[in-house]
């Protein structure tokens, strides 16, 4: 073959890789010659708090309707707080103005999952509870991304010094994967969502396998909510690809013992972190990135329905 052509087969496979990503997914070629695709990812928030004010005639104005509303269990009921929860259990509410005086914050506080709520229940609680409440906004949103895939021989890291810790089940393989600490203004975690379910309510998921990447966003962070994991990848390392024995065996070490990480020098690390991406053919963050994207109107849609005037989103 001549140099034009091998120039010619080069620039063909270069640009036949470069189409093997779509906004459906991943298509990559394992060492067995065989093709595998990862679907989109379905996006959606997995819970919202909301917080605000009442003042004196709407503190007493919602006391007076939630004791009477069968929708509303009410309990701890003083005259500057209560604490109840609604629509099947569905709604957590809390007042307590001594406590947000004292703290300089705002009295009440609503937590919900809008995934769990009908478009009856979302307007219901709109109107009958968050209605009552001044200078209100989100301190919380968690964005899930479920795939239905097995993410458990994927490997996860981030650009930034955050803590990691992973967690695994009885057959050695992750099942729960954390970034950063529960407290903290983002926590990621990465689980599998499927035995969860099992586990947790006993539902029987149909898919062969489902994954949840989940971002638990709070205070500030929340209004970055669609500009939100830059600094993490969820990779396919192939550690056999490294030229340099030492490398390879470096690379497998830092992917299955994430405590040696620690033990690394600062341009160790860097130069590991770069070459682990080199040598993954997927970067699951990047398709999520795309599905953040397509579904971003929707989901700032169903912001604007809980922060403004009373207007369901289509």
């Amino acid at each position: 073959m001549s140099k034009k052509e091998q120039e010619k087969l080069s620039n063909q496979s270069l640009e036949q890789r470069k189409c093997n990503f779509s906004l459906t997914g991943y298509s990559n070629s394992r060492s067995s010659g065989n093709f595998f695709t990862t679907p989109q990812p379905n996006l959606s928030f997995d819970a919202m708090t909301i917080v605000g004010n009442l003042n004196k005639d709407s503190a007493q104005k919602l006391s007076e309707f939630m004791s009477i509303e069968p929708q509303i269990r009410l309990w701890d009921i003083l005259q500057t707080k209560f604490k109840a929860k609604a629509l099947q259990e569905k709604v957590y509410i809390e007042y307590d103005k001594v406590k947000a005086d004292s703290w300089d914050r705002r009295n009440m506080r609503v937590e919900f999952n809008p995934n769990k709520l009908t478009r009856d229940e979302m307007i219901w609680l709109k109107q009958n509870i968050i209605s009552y409440m001044e200078d209100d906004g989100f301190t919380r949103l968690d964005l899930a991304f479920d795939f239905e895939d097995d993410l458990s021989d994927y490997y996860a890291m981030s650009d930034k010094a955050v803590k990691k810790a992973v967690f695994y089940g009885t057959n050695g393989m992750p099942e729960t994967k954390y970034f950063g600490v529960r407290d903290s203004d983002r926590f990621i975690r990465i689980y599998n969502k499927k035995k969860e379910r099992k586990d947790n309510a006993d539902i029987e998921v149909m898919s062969e396998n489902l994954w949840r990447v989940e971002i638990e966003l709070k205070r500030d962070m929340v209004d970055y909510w669609n500009d939100c994991f830059n600094d993490l990848h969820i990779l396919k390392p192939n550690w056999t690809a490294p030229e340099k024995l030492k490398d390879q065996a470096m690379i497998y070490m830092l992917i299955h013992e994430e405590g040696m990480w620690g033990k690394l020098e600062r341009h160790a690390k860097y130069k590991y972190k770069n070459l682990i991406k080199e040598i993954s053919s997927v970067d699951l963050t990047d398709l999520m990135k795309l599905s953040l994207k397509a579904n971003e109107k929707q989901l700032q849609k169903q912001i604007d329905f809980w922060q403004r005037e009373f207007r369901f989103w289509k």
